[in-house]
Formats: C-alpha cells, sequence, structure tokens
C-alpha cells in the first residue's frame, strides 16, 4: 500500500468518526429535549394524580364509617344505602383516572426508551479511544463518557418511577387507608431529581441560564 492510500485511508476513518460524533451530537441534543418534555408531563400528570389521591383518601375514611357503622337502627335515613354505593363510584372512577394516567406515562417513557436506543447503538459504534474534544470534553462540556451513563441512569429513574406507580396503583382498594397513603408519598415529587435533570442533562455549561441572585 502506498503512502498515498494510507494517508488517505486514515484520513477516510477520521472523516467517518467525526460524521459518527456529529450524530451522537445531535441525538444527544434530542435525548436532552425529550427527557425534559417527558419530565414535564410526568409531572403535570402527577399534579393531577396527587388530586385524586387526596380525594381518595376522604372518600376511604368516609367509606370505611360507612361500613362500620351500617344503617342506625333508630334513624336508619342517617346511613342509607345509596350513600355507600355513591362513595365506592366516586372511589372507582378516582381509582380509574389514576391507572389511566400512569398508562399515558407509561406510553412517554416507552417513547424516550427509543430514543435511548438510537444513542446507544450510535455510542457503541464509536472508537472511545480516539481523544477527541468531543469524546474527552473541555472546559464547557462534559465528557461523553458523562452523557452516556447519565442517559442510562436518568431512563432507568423513570422507567421504575412509573413501574413503582403502576404496582402501587394497583393496591388501592376502598377500604385499604394504608394503601392510599403509600401512593401518596410514591407520588411526591422530587426537588433534588428535577434539579439534577436540570443542571446535569446540558450538553453545554455555556448554555445554561444564569443563575438569578
Amino acid at each position: 500500500m502506498s503512502l498515498t492510500q494510507s494517508s488517505s485511508g486514515s484520513s477516510d476513518r477520521s472523516l467517518r468518526h467525526y460524521e459518527l460524533e456529529e450524530k451522537i451530537l445531535n441525538q444527544l441534543l434530542v435525548l436532552e429535549n425529550e427527557f425534559r418534555a417527558h419530565y414535564a408531563f410526568a409531572k403535570k400528570e402527577l399534579t393531577q394524580q396527587m388530586e385524586w389521591a387526596n380525594r381518595l383518601w376522604v372518600l376511604a375514611q368516609r367509606y370505611i364509617l360507612l361500613k362500620s357503622t351500617g344503617p342506625c337502627c333508630k334513624y336508619p335515613e342517617i346511613y342509607p344505602a345509596p350513600a355507600e354505593s355513591s362513595v365506592l363510584l366516586d372511589m372507582t372512577e378516582k381509582i380509574k383516572s389514576i391507572r389511566n394516567s400512569n398508562y399515558r406515562i407509561y406510553g412517554s417513557v416507552k417513547e424516550l426508551r427509543k430514543s435511548c436506543i438510537i444513542f446507544e447503538e450510535l455510542c457503541s459504534q464509536l472508537d472511545m479511544t480516539v481523544e477527541s474534544p468531543f469524546i474527552m470534553g473541555d472546559t464547557f462540556h462534559k465528557p461523553l463518557s458523562f452523557f452516556i451513563e447519565l442517559v442510562s441512569d436518568l431512563f432507568k429513574y423513570m422507567h421504575a418511577s412509573i413501574l413503582r406507580q403502576r404496582y402501587s396503583s394497583h393496591l388501592i382498594e376502598p377500604s385499604n387507608l394504608e394503601a392510599v397513603a403509600k401512593y401518596k408519598s410514591v407520588i411526591e415529587p422530587s426537588e433534588d431529581f428535577e434539579e439534577y435533570l436540570t443542571v446535569s442533562l446540558t450538553y453545554c455549561k455555556c448554555l445554561r441560564p444564569k443563575p438569578i441572585c
């Protein structure tokens, strides 16, 4: 092989490498937007779920009271049978709404996974031994290895969260106050995670908004 051919082959490999880096960067930027969009969507859903859960908490107490007290012998109209049925129906609707909400969140997570897979597959093709600025990072950019791990960790967290929500929602029963309380704790917002998502999932530090004093 001549020196010219060797140089040409090396140049082609370098070109393919940097083209692949560009694809990975573009996919990483797509993931930045998709992670944030999913989190905003899930946060909105969980805010509504908390309202339903708070209502369930009240209804569960009322239902337990109706079941334990029963109709009054002297004044049967105090706890008429339709009251129990009405509370039960209201609770059933709230539980169904919560489960449907979790189904929507789960669907969003599944879509997010597709983008994560594209990112992972592109990264698997990259020669990580090349000491390029994109791989190594610099003053304003974290190394690629950081984002590979971050994408994996964020998805695992979001996936585990929705699985936990779906499981906990199926434990809710009209006479189980503990299950309702448990579910409320499961969907409590995490300020630490929101801050972690906002700060960590930004490729370029120079693009971060300046803190407000």
